[in-house]
């Protein structure tokens, strides 16, 4: 892409996203061709304190047992059903172009939302405070959730990254 796809693209994204979030798009050292959709909600607009969220799948053994010894990820898990899957395929997925090419990450704070189309991309990075990897029923797509010591060391490694996303 180039830079006047680039910023066009941009203001689409930004057009429906909620109000004050900043969005970036920047190319990846990916072999193919993947850009970074960077989505930064407001730190005012964060996690609700009481999500009502489907919560069905926690009834998995494994991600109950999980969410027991790391409840934070389990209230980001909550917050990426009530507020970011919707945003993210019914709103963000359709403005672009070939979705294929992109990479979506939601940031609020030090917690992220990562949409990636392959398992294990954090595997060898050491700077995440916590994270989970599931697949997401239904969808090419696995989801990242986490928290870290600083989003932009997250993003730069997303950027500069050879590993396949």
């Amino acid at each position: 892409m180039n830079l006047e796809e680039i910023l066009a693209l941009t203001e689409h994204v930004e057009e429906v996203c909620p109000p004050k979030c900043k969005v970036e798009i920047v190319p990846t050292d990916q072999k193919d061709d993947i850009c970074l959709v960077i989505i930064q909600l407001p730190t005012t607009n964060g996690m609700p304190e009481m999500c009502t969220a489907d919560t069905t799948e926690l009834n998995s053994t494994n991600l109950q047992k999980f969410f027991e010894k790391n409840p934070s990820l389990k209230r980001l898990y909550l917050w990426e059903k009530q507020e970011i899957h919707s945003l993210h395929y019914e709103k963000i997925i359709p403005v672009l172009k070939n979705p294929e090419h992109f990479r979506v990450i939601y940031c609020c704070g030090n917690r992220f939302v990562f949409y990636a189309r392959t398992f294990g991309c954090f595997d060898d990075y050491i700077n995440m405070t916590d994270y989970l990897g599931l697949k997401i029923e239904d969808t090419a797509d696995y989801l990242y959730i986490g928290t870290c010591r600083n989003i932009d060391v997250v993003i730069g490694y997303l950027m500069s990254t050879s590993e396949s996303l």
